[in-house]
């Protein structure tokens, strides 16, 4: 008996994920995909990853340093000030292998770390994940996003810090986590602008906090306010560098990159006319643009004066309309936004069967988080939950919906996907008792699946079907 129950405490103790064995999944997990990546071989950088790369040369200007002298302020300075480092660390390797070992260790992180914390956050009463589903979810990670391992992108990065953040805003009562997840908010806005409307999310989950907090003990008044104006100093010590630096060279004060703040007109052009994006590599320059055509959305972005959308009251008029062909233009830019066609942002092999399979994984997934998520029992075996930090985490998806959708936009959503359908406990779907009740839940699940496949082979095709080469 003695014997048996030890056997249940050491089971409960690597249940509940101890750091000595979230430590050993990181470093299985760094290992994977580091060499996952090297065996990618050596690749040069295009475009945007070019950019990030040598943009770390502008904080020297006569042979002096500052974060002041940044003058690539299209993108944030945080990225370039990684790579500056990293090339700073190099230790005679190439930089594709520093970039290599960089994003091995964010997917890691990712992985083992922020993604199980975060489920915490959401579901506080369900135990810590063990090192098997930490390292699965690294797998996908992997499996899905590998050629991004090659790459010095703000994407990984990037989700890697809206996490974080979402993780440290969980702790609203500590000032030492309300200070790190200022910190990361900037961070994470700083490398991807997109993730502009988790800056509010934070705020409300914070008040949301606080207000369910009423009637129980909690902080005093004087420790929140330390708390919330220790998450606005985090945010703005990270975010003043850019302010300044935008000062010093455009004479203005914006925190968020240019690449944001796009013309209506180009913003909403590309989203209009296509359903995704990709980048194709044609003789060793990403010089293709991949570009899967909305006919549809072509037509009515014709009809409008001067053959373009001036702005978002105009954009939204077109919702009222023209519901039809608006609301078939952000599914599309939805459905496919979560297709994973590519697994990387630079592609070299066109579109074959082999990459079918993962594409039916990955749209399994996505059915598999809906389930968790739509299915009442499914929910209530996860006990109570705090689904606010999944819609947060979602949010950073929105602003990229109506413009030209490329799958990296859509990371966010992916990570929650996998992560929902990771999470244990799943119930039996056949239920108790006699009789055709019991085969309820399968059937409604299996016309479910077929209409939801259905709509993602339909809505896929057609995007496949109107791609054409672009070359830039």
């Amino acid at each position: 008996m003695g014997g048996h129950s030890s056997v249940l405490a050491r089971r409960a103790q690597w249940a509940i994920g101890a750091p000595w064995v979230t430590a050993l999944a990181f470093a299985v997990a760094f290992a994977g995909a580091l060499l996952v990546a090297m065996l990618q071989g050596e690749k040069s950088f295009y475009n945007d990853s070019t950019t990030y790369w040598t943009a770390g040369a502008t904080f020297t200007v006569n042979g002096h340093f500052s974060l002041v002298n940044f003058n690539s302020l299209g993108i944030g300075y945080v990225l370039p000030l990684i790579n500056r480092g990293l090339q700073a660390a190099e230790l005679g390797l190439t930089a594709s292998s520093v970039a290599k070992a960089f994003d091995a260790l964010t997917v890691a992180l990712i992985g083992t770390v922020l993604g199980p914390a975060l489920i915490k956050a959401v579901w506080p009463q369900q135990p810590s994940w063990g090192p098997w589903r930490r390292l699965v979810l690294t797998a996908l990670l992997i499996v899905f996003w590998s050629g991004f391992l090659n790459f010095p992108l703000s994407d990984l990065p990037g989700l890697a810090m809206a996490v974080l953040a979402l993780v440290a805003v969980a702790r609203t009562d500590s000032p030492a986590w309300m200070l790190l997840a200022g910190a990361a908010l900037g961070v994470s806005i700083n490398l991807r602008p997109a993730y502009v409307l988790l800056a509010p999310a934070a705020i409300v989950l914070v008040a949301w906090t606080w207000f369910d907090q009423r009637g129980t003990r909690h902080a005093s008044s004087a420790r929140r306010a330390l708390c919330g104006s220790l998450l606005l100093i985090g945010f703005v010590t990270v975010s003043l560098p850019q302010s300044l630096a935008e000062h010093r060279h455009e004479g203005d004060w914006r925190f968020i990159p240019h690449s944001s703040i796009l013309e209506p007109s180009v913003y909403f052009a590309g989203g209009m006319s296509v359903q995704a994006v990709d980048t194709y590599v044609v003789e060793g320059q990403a010089a293709v643009s991949m570009n899967y055509y909305y006919p549809a959305g072509q037509r009515l972005l014709a009809q409008q004066r001067e053959g373009k959308v001036a702005n978002w009251s105009q954009y939204l008029g077109l919702y009222a309309s023209h519901p039809l062909v608006m609301g078939g233009l952000i599914v599309g830019h939805i459905i496919n936004g979560l297709d994973p066609l590519y697994s990387t942002p630079y592609v070299e092999h066109l579109h074959n069967a082999g990459r079918t399979w993962g594409r039916i994984a990955g749209f399994l997934l996505v059915f598999l988080a809906l389930l968790r998520l739509l299915w009442p029992a499914a929910r209530r075996l996860l006990g109570p939950a705090r689904l606010r930090y999944l819609l947060a985490l979602s949010l950073c998806c929105v602003p990229a919906l109506p413009t030209a959708i490329e799958r990296r936009y859509m990371l966010p959503l992916y990570l929650l996907c996998y992560l929902l359908a990771l999470t244990p406990r799943w119930p039996n779907p056949i239920g108790t008792g006699d009789g055709v009740r019991r085969f309820r839940a399968p059937v409604v699940i299996a016309v479910a699946f077929v209409a939801y496949a259905s709509l993602v082979w339909y809505i896929t095709s057609d995007a496949i079907s109107h791609l054409t080469l672009v070359r830039g």
